[in-house]
């Protein structure tokens, strides 16, 4: 007995155990109003199968490690390739804290806006330096930011030497045009993509 035979063998069943159980009158409708689809095979729905299309394309955390999405093969960049991309940051991080107008002080009621808006901002292409560390070595390290983690600045030097800093060890200072940003790498241990949605709290006692 081939599918098909099986398939009009169970609709007629269908048929008729529906013709036993509905009134007289309306039998005309069953046929138009069954639907055949739903009775005889389930089918997945175009939304339900685009979803799992979509999630099976994401790469997770340790298939991006594996594939050595955050390593740096030596002398694969130069400090000067980064320039433009610092030079980018430069425009973005000053449209973000309206570095068009007046510096709020700490004591101003706008100082609070100014500090989340920072602490939320994307570093990649931030140009900074080490200005304290629990390892002296990292002490005086100076360059543009090629990765932010959530616990790690991959700094590019001049000399195109790429060095892995601790946030939760370090200060840091940034700089954007002529103005200098210090932070407590401590208080910013959070992925970007979580930082940009996070509230931060104020630290009056700050410490290393």
């Amino acid at each position: 007995m081939s599918f098909v035979e099986v398939k009009d063998e169970a609709s007629e069943r269908v048929l008729k155990f529906l013709e036993s159980n509905v009134r007289k009158k309306d039998h005309p409708h069953i046929e138009t109003e069954l639907k055949k689809d739903f009775l005889l095979g389930k089918k997945r729905s175009k939304q339900q199968s685009t979803k799992k299309n979509r999630k099976s394309k994401i790469i997770t955390r340790k298939e991006k490690n594996k594939l050595g999405f955050y390593d740096f093969p030596r002398n694969c960049l130069k400090y000067s390739d980064m320039i433009p991309l610092n030079e980018l940051w430069n425009g973005y991080i000053s449209q973000m804290l309206e570095l068009d107008k007046p510096i709020p002080a700490p004591s101003d009621k706008r100082w609070e806006q100014f500090s989340q808006t920072f602490y939320k901002a994307d570093f990649h292409g931030s140009r900074l330096h080490v200005v304290r560390s629990k390892c002296p070595s990292y002490v005086d390290i100076k360059g543009i930011c090629v990765m932010d983690t959530k616990n790690t600045f991959k700094i590019i030097s001049e000399n195109n030497i790429i060095t892995t800093i601790p946030k939760k060890e370090s200060v840091f200072n940034f700089y954007v045009k002529n103005i200098i940003i210090t932070i407590f790498g401590k208080h910013i241990c959070i992925r970007p993509a979580e930082r940009s949605t996070k509230k931060f709290k104020s630290h009056s006692h700050l410490d290393l």
